[in-house]
């Protein structure tokens, strides 16, 4: 915990300033974006609302031109053959009004055009008939001298001499006036579009375009769009100003940082490392007062110097206290097993005095009797001082390289011949190191207790192999298991599942010498019954 901690902290600072301000700037940027956006689809609206409104003026215009030739059946009839075409042609001509009535029309039933005010070489000739448009205008493409002209028309039906005459009128809708409303306006595109007819291409320009369908039997529409490059401009500048601030705030958040990491990080970082001491069991580690300005952080620094000095006072009170506590479960563990054999002798002494005191003919048989008692008595005395002996005075352990794997097989060939004990083993590479005598040891305490409560007869499981920075020993057995009232002191001294034929310093003996190699050994229950052992120890960090 030194430089990446003050890096943690910096970058900390950092990604939560570039995340404000990214996001900020995101939904500002995503607001006004939305608001251009919506008013440029309202202008593009209001353009085509305009249009609309003077689509319906224009349509006006050209129904009233129609609709008094129409209620004049006596100027109308002057349009029948018997007039002469030039005359005819006239009298069309003169009811053109520019901007109000651009053409004029007027066939009989067999669709020949009997007048045309804008196409006077078409009179008396045929021309496809129109459909009447008794619901309003719509838009066409009209024939003329130069070709078909988009045209707003409407048509009339009347009543001439027994005859139906159809009158056919109109605006025409030119490129000259969608460019004229276009300007007018205010927009940058106004394109009339027949059907599907994709519109023209705008290169390097971005347009928000909208729609007007209009009534035709081709599907015209009117497309108005609207130049996005103000949006475009503003987002980025937007952006740029968004990374300005960025840049800014990185700087103060890294100042900021710093600052911190002077203030509340390296107090912190030597608290982590006198932490460390301590639990390693350095009682005087401590971390001087007044290295941060911060209150906080001085309290917690003081609050734990308190708590090594409170640890340091009581250490020499637990170590007294843990040392009495051990001698005095040894004591009473030793009284107890030597008062087992005493016991004995005892009752065999006051035999032979009675017996003697009776002058029992058989008196040399009772006294190689119970003498033998005493001598086997005295045997298991001698044993139990011999294993207290060893108990006590454990050498230190000489580390070298070991396969655990041969520890094993050795122990087991030893303590394991009964025909009816199977040995199963799975060994795996396991390097420690370790005193070879104090491992056999411990290997040869664990594979005697579990053939003992086999009974000599069931499976022996020996396994090792290594697990990360540990190498994991397994004696698994699958005898009665372990008493639930013995478990939680199995390896205190004198602890004993085997009555008289223990003295229970085995697995005692084993704990403390696993402990004193930097490991750890616990009992549990084997998988389908019976006990097992597992002591994990330190890998060999020299072994592959």
């Amino acid at each position: 915990m030194t430089a990446p901690l003050r890096a943690r902290l910096v970058g900390a600072l950092l990604a939560v300033v570039l995340l404000a301000v990214g996001t900020a700037t995101a939904l500002y940027l995503r607001e006004v974006s939305s608001q251009l956006e919506r008013q440029l689809t309202e202008r593009a609206d209001r353009a085509l609302g305009s249009l609309q409104t003077e689509l319906r003026q224009h349509e006006a215009k050209v129904a009233a031109a129609l609709d008094a030739l129409v209620d004049d059946p006596r100027e109308l009839a002057r349009f029948g053959p018997q007039t002469p075409a030039g005359e005819r042609y006239s009298r069309a001509a003169q009811r053109l009004r520019p901007g109000a009535l651009d053409l004029l029309d007027v066939l009989d039933s067999q669709g020949i055009t009997l007048s045309s005010a804008h196409w006077p070489t078409r009179i008396d000739l045929p021309q496809p008939p129109h459909e009447p448009t008794p619901d309003g205008a719509h838009v066409a493409r009209i024939d003329g001298p130069e070709g078909p002209r988009p045209a707003l028309i409407l048509v009339r039906e009347a009543l001439v001499a027994d005859q139906v005459l159809q009158v056919v009128g109109g605006r025409w809708l030119d490129s000259g006036d969608l460019v004229a409303a276009r300007e007018r306006l205010g927009v940058d595109q106004l394109e009339l579009l027949w059907g599907d007819e994709a519109p023209q291409a705008s290169p390097g320009r971005s347009l928000r375009q909208r729609r007007l369908r209009l009534p035709g039997a081709d599907a015209p529409s009117l497309l108005v769009g609207v130049d996005r490059a103000d949006v475009a401009a503003l987002q980025r500048s937007l952006r740029w100003q968004a990374l300005l601030v960025a840049l800014l705030s990185a700087l103060l958040a890294l100042a900021v940082g710093m600052a911190l990491s002077r203030g509340i990080v390296r107090p912190v970082e030597a608290l982590a490392r006198a932490a460390s001491r301590l639990a390693g069991g350095d009682l005087d580690a401590r971390v001087p007062r007044g290295s941060s300005r911060v209150r906080e952080v001085e309290d917690l620094v003081g609050a734990f110097n308190a708590m090594g000095d409170d640890l340091a006072a009581s250490r020499d009170e637990l170590v007294q206290a843990e040392r009495v506590a051990a001698w005095r479960e040894i004591a009473r563990g030793l009284a107890h097993e030597l008062k087992n054999p005493l016991t004995p002798i005892r009752g065999a002494m006051d035999v032979i005095r009675r017996a003697r005191s009776l002058d029992r003919p058989d008196f040399d048989e009772i006294l190689h009797e119970q003498a033998e008692a005493v001598v086997s008595e005295v045997a298991r005395l001698t044993e139990l001082s011999d294993s207290f002996a060893r108990f006590a005075r454990l050498p230190d352990p000489r580390p070298e390289p070991l396969d655990i794997g041969a520890l094993l097989d050795d122990a087991a060939a030893l303590y394991a011949q009964a025909e009816g004990v199977t040995v199963v083993r799975a060994m795996g590479p396991a390097p420690v190191r370790a005193d070879r005598n104090q491992l056999a040891t411990v290997f040869t305490n664990l594979i005697k207790n579990a053939c003992e409560s086999m009974e000599d007869r069931g499976t022996l499981r020996l396994s090792a192999a290594r697990r990360g920075d540990e190498v994991e020993i397994v004696v698994a057995d699958d005898g009665p298991g372990i008493a639930p009232e013995v478990r939680d002191r199995l390896f205190t001294p004198y602890v004993t599942t085997k009555g008289s034929r223990g003295t229970g310093l085995g697995l005692a003996m084993a704990h403390r010498i696993v402990v004193e190699h930097g490991g750890r050994i616990e009992a549990r229950d084997a998988e389908g019954g019976g006990a097992a052992f597992v002591i994990r120890l330190p890998a060999d960090p020299a072994a592959p």
